[in-house]
């Protein structure tokens, strides 16, 4: 039986150790505080392909999308899945082109959209959004959804220590053996030695840290993406679908729980910043909320928090092995709740049997290593 070693225990860890132990290969999984609550528990979580530029990208979170109907088809039940569907409506600009081309673009893909305007129908909808104009554009995408991201870890990681395969560890990786060219062993700070065959480096924004104990070339052009995120108690479910308007994006976060976050208040957030945000621009983000769902200004701020990223800056994940070192693995991504059934099922087939998913022709570690 192999042993695997798992760094980090956030969406993309927790996959990996759910399809492993599925699979029948014993997992150590090594998280440094509580599985999912650190950037899983900050995401916005929204099931999408929306935001990808290109059709590789797209068809990749497309394809995890997918995976995630088979993946909650697996389980008896899937609390952690909600495919709501997605309202978008903008009077701006996507990736330097008008709101309406990029739906189009979306569409000719095989995306799924009815179009409709906020005077025919929308309303019906979603009849808390104060839109615009009466002739704001507006589409669904009957295929989008959010995901419960510590909901998802804790159901599968308990799925997963069911097999009597999976060890979890509270505590720091700060070392990975490696002798002859190959993966031995795990080191912890607290002084544990845990003995694999493989390491799975799945430790999100930690990621690069991770990977230097190898010794070998470091990572390089990785992104660094910040959003602030606010949670609201509302006492009741004034959000029916995922919202992503202009100025501001809302879903349901649970019953009587908003999540609310905008792409102009992030891209004003210092590089990296991992603290809390100023009092502007949370008066700033929670004003562009108000005007856009009134219903909201009566809510309770519960949490306010910032959620940081890293990921390759090509826009593609790090999914599979170095070549420079048997047995070591990597899987970090951006959108990485779309994509991590879809990493959990195939990165553990690569492991078992060496077979590559053709998506992830183009994601190999290598890249990201200029000496390779």
């Amino acid at each position: 039986m192999k042993t695997v070693g798992i760094v980090g225990a956030g969406v993309i860890g927790a996959c990996v150790a759910f399809s492993l132990a599925q699979r029948g290969m014993r997992v150590h999984c090594v998280e440094r505080a509580q599985p999912g609550g650190l950037t899983t528990d900050v995401s916005f979580a929204r099931l999408s392909a929306f935001q990808q530029p290109t059709y590789a990208r797209f068809e990749l979170s497309h394809t995890g999308m997918i995976e995630h109907l088979r993946f909650a088809q697996q389980f008896d039940s899937a609390p952690w899945w909600h495919p709501t569907g997605s309202l978008a409506w903008g009077d701006d600009e996507d990736d330097g082109l008008p709101f309406a081309d990029v739906v189009h673009r979306l569409s000719s893909w095989g995306y799924r959209t009815v179009w409709r305007d906020a005077s025919r129908g929308t309303h019906a909808w979603e009849p808390a959004i104060a839109f615009p104009h009466e002739r704001t554009p507006a589409v669904l995408f009957p295929d989008e959804g959010w995901v419960d991201g510590p909901e998802l870890v804790s159901e599968i990681l308990a799925a997963a220590d069911d097999t009597g395969r999976l060890t979890l560890w509270n505590g720091t990786v700060d070392g990975i053996e490696v002798h002859a060219g190959e993966v031995r062993a795990l080191r912890l700070e607290a002084g544990d030695r845990i003995e694999v065959d493989a390491v799975v480096n799945a430790a999100g924004p930690q990621a690069p840290t991770v990977a230097a104990m190898l010794g070998t070339a470091p990572i390089e052009g990785v992104a660094t993406r910040s959003s602030l995120v606010i949670d609201l108690l509302t006492g009741d479910d004034p959000v029916r679908h995922v919202l992503r308007g202009a100025q501001v994006h809302a879903r349901s976060a649970g019953p009587g729980r908003v999540r609310v976050r905008s792409d102009q208040i992030d891209a004003r957030l210092p590089a990296g910043i991992r603290s809390e945000p100023g009092d502007e621009l949370v008066k700033d983000l929670l004003e562009r909320v108000y005007r856009t769902i009134p219903t909201l200004e009566s809510a309770t701020v519960d949490q306010v928090r910032i959620g940081t990223a890293v990921f390759p800056g090509d826009g593609f994940p790090s999914v599979g092995a170095l070549s420079a070192v048997s047995g070591y693995y990597e899987a970090f991504a951006n959108s990485g709740i779309t994509l991590a059934p879809f990493i959990g099922r195939t990165l553990t087939t690569h492991i078992a049997t060496g077979e590559i998913h053709p998506l992830w022709a183009r994601c190999s570690p290598d890249r990201l290593r200029t000496a390779s």
